[in-house]
């Protein structure tokens, strides 16, 4: 790396990335660090999983429906609590095509449903019968509505665990209120432009290319490992707040942070290149027998994490 033509492609990273980021930036207002997570999931993977929770009315099905609208072939599922399996199985089976899975209201699959999306999610198959139907990559992008309680179902950590980032939208504030009220329209044109009249999965694909290509030294590794070592290692009243290795959470975050270097022009990787997507990556894969997710002290946890992890430098040398 460091030549000409590398040059010329990171400076095409940080271009399309730009450009993509101020294309979702006109998808809604405020939820700011929500528009970040999201175009670096989108970017950095063409299979990511998406989970956006909040109350109604923060945003969470307007994102949505504007990356829905913009994507040709785009399956859309609205979860009720009475769906069966052979609803969405009769509605996939011949969706080869499907470049992303829209979920609205995951939090209302009854256990039968959460088991079909756990297989899809995970291995982008599904099971009718004893015919396993397989698809390419596609994103999914899934709300819940983490307040409402009525006709909701617990979601077993089995099926969270299959979503790369879970995100969770601020509530509005004045401001933000009165600019969805009286000022410029949602889904708008951005400097008197569209970006993208249908999404750009050539400029995607060119991006994760760049990230794929990405090699790590033995510095990137250590400051990576151990930043995992200090969010593994996170207790709440003397356990341990996660089971197991994490390793799909680790995965995606070394795509996330991958592209976050690239986006800047650096070929190094910083600790402070994950900060951002600390809560986004692990908040939904904590161990719910230890601590629910929205518990405010988990919440300082993960901000004493960050703390550390901003003194953090990175060795010139070994």
């Amino acid at each position: 790396m460091g030549n000409d033509s590398e040059y010329e492609r990171r400076n095409r990273v940080m271009q399309i990335y730009d450009d993509f980021s101020s294309w979702i930036d006109t998808a809604l207002i405020g939820q700011k660090n929500v528009k970040k997570v999201v175009t670096s999931s989108l970017l950095c993977s063409t299979n990511s999983r998406i989970l956006l929770t909040g109350c109604t009315g923060v945003g969470k099905s307007t994102l949505s429906d504007f990356l829905a609208d913009h994507i040709v072939n785009t399956e859309r599922i609205f979860v009720v609590s009475d769906l069966l399996p052979s609803d969405i199985q009769n509605q996939l089976i011949d969706a080869k095509g499907m470049q992303l899975l829209q979920v609205e209201e995951l939090n209302r699959a009854n256990g039968r449903m959460q088991s079909v999306f756990i297989e899809l999610f995970a291995k982008n198959q599904m099971k009718v019968g004893k015919q396993i139907h397989t698809f390419d990559d596609f994103y999914v992008l899934a709300t819940q509505n983490d307040i409402e309680m009525a006709g909701i179902f617990t979601v077993p950590l089995a099926l969270y665990d299959r979503f790369d980032v879970s995100l969770s939208f601020d509530d509005l504030t004045e401001k933000e209120e009165r600019e969805i009220l009286f000022g410029r329209k949602i889904g708008c044109e951005n400097n008197g432009h569209e970006k993208y009249k249908i999404f750009p999965w050539e400029e995607v694909k060119e991006v994760k290319k760049a990230v794929d290509d990405f090699r790590m030294d033995k510095i990137d590794e250590d400051i990576m490992m151990e930043i995992f070592e200090k969010i593994g290692n996170m207790t709440f009243n003397g356990k341990k707040l996660f089971t197991g290795p994490n390793i799909r959470a680790k995965q995606f975050a070394l795509q996330l942070v991958k592209l976050a270097c690239l986006s800047k022009g650096r070929l190094e990787i910083l600790p402070t290149d994950i900060l951002d997507f600390i809560e986004p990556l692990f908040m939904h894969r904590i161990n719910q027998n230890v601590v629910q997710m929205g518990d405010r002290d988990v919440k300082d946890l993960f901000e004493s994490v960050k703390v550390d992890i901003k003194k953090m430098k990175r060795p010139k040398y070994r």
